[in-house]
């Protein structure tokens, strides 16, 4: 099959969206199939690093106002694109976006005779007054209740990638038998890095000497407070006062790093809490490595691909018993969910560092039960779900 994928966000943007449509991109090509990733353009700066293949096409964007990490398609630009997409003439045609190259790729199925197969990825409502803070919450809860009803209603293949976010569109109205397709993570790659994670304990230590001994906590994800980090670092606080040779490494970056820093310092843990930036998705396997915990706060992941890729990685997870992390840890396996409270949080958090035992348990739970999430089962799923649209037209 030749395979379009529409999306509003790819690299150089990190986000579980990105790595969902590399890990089908991949899977799918690794069983013949071919992709085409339609996608916006970024700034040159931002590009750096960035190496394009034939398989992605840009779009010509620009910034989108309520958030400068993201793209909206030039609307002059969109015909240009279109035409190359026709060259490709695809089979299949997957839109995992509800934005401007999201509706491009709705109206090129529409125009073409293609059923539309859209994947839901974001809980929208539970992030949108992070962005549009100016507007009642509670109106635009509204607004993103009625917009998701009437995209996904009119699209004919709904793909969620777990059943809570499945029940989160029911209650909106959209009515749909919903395909329940998980994004499979690559155990080739997530695998535990025992040497890999020493050496990289050592290269943190040299500029981090902060990080020399104790627990170490560990965050994998964008640094936006829609991902509950407010929680994690008071919880974090609190796990301090028994443990003040404990050190958080955040991994990432977003709009919220510096406020981060302040808060940090506000709860006096600021010594004790190391941001790295953005990571090479190949090394992140020796992060996780190395963590005593994997500290996961979001309340509102679809899925939660950070935490397979830990518990993959034999990492004990603490996750809020909450959408995607509840459904992947499946009544905690391979570690501990606490409700979305900071005291409760650091308890499940300090169960963990008190018992070597509990955490060695789980550590072995985790890269176990990490193993029923992966990519070759998803990919299968999702080129089943292709053909079967394909026949019915």
């Amino acid at each position: 099959m030749r395979i379009a994928i529409f999306t509003d966000a790819y690299h150089p943007r990190v986000s579980g969206l990105v790595s969902s449509i590399d890990e089908f991109a991949h899977g799918l090509e690794a069983r013949g199939h071919t992709v085409l990733i339609i996608c916006p353009s970024y700034p040159a700066k931002r590009m750096t690093g960035t190496h394009d293949d034939a398989r992605v096409l840009r779009v010509p964007s620009g910034s989108a106002v309520v958030d400068p990490e993201d793209r909206l398609a030039l609307p002059w630009r969109e015909a240009e694109a279109l035409r190359r997409v026709e060259a490709f003439k695809p089979d299949v045609v997957h839109i995992q976006t509800e934005f401007s190259i999201g509706n491009l790729g709705r109206r090129y199925c529409r125009a073409h005779g293609l059923p539309v197969i859209s994947t839901c990825h974001t809980h929208y409502e539970m992030y949108i007054g992070n962005y549009v803070p100016f507007m009642p919450e509670w109106s635009l809860r509204l607004i993103v209740r009625a917009g998701m009803r009437k995209i996904y209603n009119r699209d004919d293949y709904v793909i969620v990638p777990s059943l809570r976010i499945a029940a989160v569109l029911a209650s909106y109205g959209v009515k749909h038998d919903f395909s329940v397709i998980p994004t499979g993570v690559d155990d080739e790659l997530f695998r535990s890095r025992a040497e890999e994670a020493k050496a990289l304990r050592a290269e943190l230590t040299a500029k981090y000497p902060q990080l020399a001994k104790g627990p170490l906590l560990v965050y994998v994800g964008r640094l936006g407070w829609e991902k509950n980090l407010r929680l994690l670092l008071e919880s974090f606080a609190i796990v301090h006062r028994e443990f003040p040779d404990a050190c958080l490494l955040m991994v990432g970056d977003g709009p919220a790093r510096k406020g981060l820093r302040r808060l940090a310092h506000e709860l006096k843990v600021g010594h004790r809490m190391v941001t790295t930036g953005y990571v090479d998705r190949d090394r992140l396997p020796a992060y996780y490595s190395i963590a005593d915990l994997f500290a996961f706060p979001s309340a509102t992941e679809t899925q939660g691909l950070v935490t397979i890729e830990a518990m993959l990685c034999g990492t004990p997870v603490v996750g809020v018993d909450e959408m995607g992390s509840a459904e992947v840890m499946a009544g905690e396996r391979g570690g501990l969910l606490a409700s979305n409270d900071k005291a409760d949080f650091a308890d499940k958090v300090l169960r963990m560092l008190r018992d070597p035992a509990l955490r060695a348990q789980k550590a072995h739970d985790a890269a176990e039960w990490g193993k029923t999430w992966t990519v070759k089962a998803s990919c299968d799923k999702m080129a089943a779900l292709y053909e079967r649209a394909l026949k019915k037209g």
